[in-house]
């Protein structure tokens, strides 16, 4: 953590959630009751409360918890940090492990061996939006998150294939020692020749990859709650005619917004995909 990064306390979602007393719920995070349960049916973490105190935000917990919600409290330094990303080539699936092909490099993945895997497969943007997210972005004086990570990624002069959000992706992240590693299996930069029949459509290939890998690391150890994210217009002028005011901490709300620009400077510029999946691997996970 840098002197220029605050500390908070995140309430975090952790989906599904069933059986919720919506107007306890709702009370605890200044909403309706139909606008929580509006929360309640999203199927990505996020996060619900925020507060540099622990003990506040671990009340705001136990009092959804109580009232039956899935939630877990997470440090802010955690969410910020950026690990390496290893861009994966190529794959094979060994009798033993699956091995992930970098350049230059291999790296075996032992079936057993503590892997989260999060597949994220966002809807696919109308095309209004897909134009707003090609714009160019206000520049500063920070490098944006996305930059900081293809700066932490290995130098192997990989052209960015993350640039487009609705890009699918697989991250297999090993948990073991202080930090995870990190491997990203891109849709348009990998060659799927290991799955050994491979099928005329991308997508259909990133599905039988997605499922080869709950065959063998098992279902429960790959995340599918960011299938189907419907991607949030974020913009620095006017909210576009129609579009919903969002909320709380949402994606593109002003609250988010805030809170991620308090937590690390340029942190604000995380794409909603990249947020996305360090929320669902830290449920996996919770440590406040």
């Amino acid at each position: 953590m840098t002197d220029d990064m605050a500390t908070y306390r995140l309430v975090v979602s952790n989906p599904p959630q069933n059986g919720v007393d919506a107007d306890e719920a709702a009370r605890q995070l200044g909403l309706t009751p139909e606008q929580f349960r509006g929360k309640a049916a999203y199927s990505v973490p996020e996060v619900w409360f925020a507060h540099p105190d622990l003990e506040r935000a671990a009340d705001t917990a136990r009092a959804l918890l109580a009232a039956g919600c899935k939630v877990v409290v997470l440090s802010s330094d955690r969410l910020a940090e950026v690990p390496v990303r290893h861009r994966v080539r190529a794959f094979s699936f060994a009798e033993d492990g699956f091995v992930a092909h970098l350049d230059g490099s291999d790296i075996p993945v032992p079936y057993d061996y503590p892997v989260v895997a999060v597949f994220c497969r966002p809807r696919e943007p109308a095309p209004d939006l897909a134009a707003a997210m090609a714009r160019p972005r206000r520049s500063s004086g920070y490098l944006s998150y996305r930059d900081r990570i293809l700066e932490t990624a290995p130098a192997t002069g990989m052209q960015d294939d993350t640039g487009t959000e609705a890009v699918p992706f697989l991250d297999l992240w090993l948990m073991h020692g202080a930090e995870p590693t990190r491997l990203t299996i891109s849709q348009n930069a990998v060659s799927f020749a290991g799955l050994g029949r491979v099928q005329p459509r991308a997508a259909s290939n990133m599905e039988a990859l997605v499922g080869s890998c709950e065959d063998r690391f098992g279902q429960t150890r790959v995340d599918r709650r960011l299938v189907g994210m419907r991607l949030r217009f974020r913009g620095g002028g006017p909210r576009p005619a129609g579009s919903e005011h969002r909320r709380g901490f949402s994606f593109a709300s002003p609250g988010l917004h805030a809170l991620l620009a308090a937590v690390s400077p340029g942190f604000e510029a995380v794409s909603q995909p990249e947020l996305s999946t360090r929320l669902a691997v830290l449920t996996r996970q919770p440590t406040a």
